[in-house]
């Protein structure tokens, strides 16, 4: 009987970048979303990462090594998943230790990326396997093939009928939210109203908030702070006074919510923050 027995990675592959190369060929073997499109060794500002990928559901940015992750390709994670605006980062080892399991199931509680850490397992006879140690609650797949309200209001926005700024974006809660530096741009509904949000990350500088925030009320956005915390400002802009229960004018609520979230949007990129 020819038994399988698990083998290093190393043992398959010569380089990390061969198994990079491999990867990007077979990235629906990871059930983390659609995904196509993948770029190996690719550039982020002076460096580069292992797969970048886009598609349905937006940008993904992984990272992979032999054995067990360090914290040296975490870091890297991090950082590329932010300069790319990613809405998927994926870091694939052989092993993870207790701390950094931790670590990205905290970054799953209060990031709108989806955080991964995906064991890789070779075997003798030149197979893999994928084990998701750690990822979001509720993945980006069955979120968009949810048969639910929610889903179905947020379904046009997703697919770009209403433009391309919140094309592929996420639900986060029942927020659908666009990742940009330091701040995330957000839209949502309520029973009886809807509203878009922007949340200043605490790593923001002071000066380039309020450079934000001084644009918008030169522009004569109104809003209210809906919280402060040690970790982020969220300011709330008001759209419609209607919402889930008024099904008739989805259409009406969409368009608002888009042409607010564009306004904003424009205004952040054009402060320098």
């Amino acid at each position: 009987m020819n038994l399988q027995q698990r083998v290093d990675l190393s043992e398959l592959y010569d380089r990390e970048e061969d198994f990079s190369a491999d990867l990007a060929q077979h990235l629906g073997a990871l059930e983390i979303g659609q995904f196509e499109d993948a770029e190996t060794e690719a550039r982020v500002g002076k460096r580069r990462a292992d797969i970048v990928a886009t598609g349905d559901d937006g940008t993904l940015v992984i990272e992979n090594q032999f054995g067990k992750a360090n914290w040296d390709h975490w870091g890297r994670l991090e950082a590329y998943a932010r300069l790319k605006k990613a809405n998927v980062a994926v870091l694939i080892a052989e092993g993870f230790e207790d701390l950094m399991i931790i670590t990205c199931r905290l970054r799953d509680e209060d990031s709108s990326v989806g955080w991964y850490l995906i064991e890789a397992h070779a075997n003798s006879h030149g197979e893999l396997s994928f084990h998701h140690v750690v990822g979001p609650s509720i993945d980006i797949q069955m979120e968009r093939k949810a048969d639910s309200e929610e889903s179905e209001f947020w379904a046009p926005i997703q697919r770009g009928d209403h433009g391309a700024l919140f094309k592929g974006m996420r639900l986060h809660g029942k927020r659908l939210v666009k990742p940009l530096d330091r701040m995330l741009l957000k839209l949502g509904v309520t029973t009886r109203e809807s509203y878009a949000q922007i949340e200043f990350s605490s790593d923001l500088p002071e000066d380039q908030r309020e450079a934000v925030i001084k644009r918008l009320e030169d522009a004569d956005h109104k809003y209210k702070v809906s919280e402060r915390t040690t970790k982020s400002v969220r300011l709330n802009f008001p759209v419609l006074d209607i919402g889930w229960v008024d099904r008739d004018s989805w259409d009406d609520i969409r368009e608002a919510l888009v042409k607010k979230g564009e306004e904003l949007y424009h205004i952040i990129e054009n402060s320098g923050a």
